[in-house]
């Protein structure tokens, strides 16, 4: 078999491994449900969360004063090819629920950053 041949089908083997991972990752990202945390149950404090759903990934530091978001740092996101969900944060700042709107263009970076936000706030509960 010509090497060339050979690049070829080792191509065409490699998409298609990332091809069918990408979209098991995806399967799992649109599973990803978000709970509605009642944010004066969760003491003060600083909290980290974090989520993993290949190809996005989100690590927060959440901090809660008197029953409420005081802040959000985005310590870590990644994400695949499109937008990242960067203003999310102070969505749920703003509305101090986790029930905001995904960031147009950026859904499934959306839901792992509230999921590693709510992580967070769990942990304070």
């Amino acid at each position: 078999m010509p090497a060339i041949k050979r690049v070829v089908i080792i191509m065409v083997c490699i998409a298609a491994l990332f091809y069918f991972t990408g979209c098991e990752a995806i399967e799992e990202i649109e599973k990803l449900t978000i709970e509605d945390i009642s944010i004066r149950a969760v003491g003060d404090g600083d909290y980290k969360g974090a989520q993993d759903n290949f190809p996005v990934t989100a690590k927060v530091l959440v901090t809660v004063k008197d029953g409420r978001i005081t802040g959000i740092k985005l310590m870590g996101h990644s994400h695949g090819p499109g937008h990242g969900a960067d203003e999310i944060v102070g969505r749920v700042i703003e509305k101090q629920s986790l029930m905001v709107d995904a960031v147009t263009g950026a859904t499934y970076s959306s839901k792992v950053v509230l999921k590693a936000i709510e992580k967070a706030l769990k942990q304070g509960m």
